[in-house]
């Protein structure tokens, strides 16, 4: 299957006016920026874009802008930032206030579940609703023990980051999406708050529509990604064209075999194709 090759983003920006970009992978790495994606974003803008960066951070949007300033991404690259991390909160306070939940996840992801109206407790089984947001150690298979009970009683689990890896100075990490492929194996139930599932396009489409006085149709907007599960799976099933970024989480598979078989073994079709986002 032939996917066209971009030379650039200029190409695109007045026929999608409203963009969904991908963090992790297509504007940084986790330790430094990737100056063309930053400078792509800030000529999109200064063309009228609005630019959605659109995560699957399990942390709040906050700590993400942090980071993003620390790294050198300036806010003049985009209008707003979305994460995974503020969508699982957000549906904590608005389904569960008051109830019990279990954290499972790394001590940086903590803002994601704290100060709120809810109880914390110290096992999985206790809970009324488990927050994944990262792993316990690396082993995914150590966690089913864990949660074994939980999945058994059909406590729900919400997913805070659904990447089942991501790539960070080269190298591969497991996210919290490959535990919640577990759990639901188990039986368990999963809410998914990340791409490829609705709720991270719906928040785009609101912060789009505030911004622009009117609705925001799909075909006006333009994902960016480098997630072939998750970026151009969500792109697809919501009706939005999607740029897949080749030099990021598929990297060496793009190397190794080239796209058509990423493509069938993700049942996902990008509309266009670069190496790296440039203007």
């Amino acid at each position: 299957m032939s996917v066209p090759v971009l030379s650039g983003l200029s190409s695109l920006v007045s026929r999608h006016p409203f963009i969904l970009c991908d963090i992790w992978g297509v504007v940084h790495d986790g330790a430094s920026a990737f100056l063309p994606a930053v400078d792509a974003l800030s000529r999109a803008r200064r063309e009228g874009v609005s630019v959605a960066l659109v995560s699957n951070s399990p942390r709040r949007a906050f700590q993400v802008r942090e980071q993003l300033q620390a790294l050198g991404v300036g806010e003049g690259a985009y209008d707003t930032v979305i994460t995974s991390g503020e969508l699982t909160r957000s549906y904590l306070e608005r389904d569960f206030q008051g109830q019990k939940f279990y954290h499972l996840g790394p001590q940086e992801d903590r803002a994601t579940v704290e100060q709120m109206d809810l109880f914390e407790v110290d096992h999985a089984d206790e809970a009324d609703v488990i927050v994944a947001t990262g792993l316990v150690g690396r082993d995914v298979d150590a966690h089913v023990s864990l949660l074994a009970k939980a999945a058994q009683n059909r406590r729900p689990l919400l997913c805070a980051n659904p990447d089942r890896v991501v790539r960070h100075e080269g190298k591969m990490f497991i996210c919290a999406g490959a535990v919640a492929d577990r759990y639901e194996a188990m039986g368990g139930p999963v809410v998914w708050l990340g791409k490829p599932a609705p709720p991270p396009y719906a928040a785009s489409r609101h912060f789009f529509a505030e911004l622009a006085g009117r609705e925001v149709s799909a075909s006006e907007q333009l994902i960016i990604g480098d997630g072939l599960a998750t970026d151009i799976a969500g792109a697809a099933r919501e009706g939005i064209a999607s740029i897949l970024i080749e030099h990021g989480v598929h990297h060496a598979d793009f190397l190794a075999q080239g796209i058509e078989p990423l493509i069938k073994q993700h049942l996902a079709v990008p509309d266009y194709r670069m190496e790296f986002l440039r203007w």
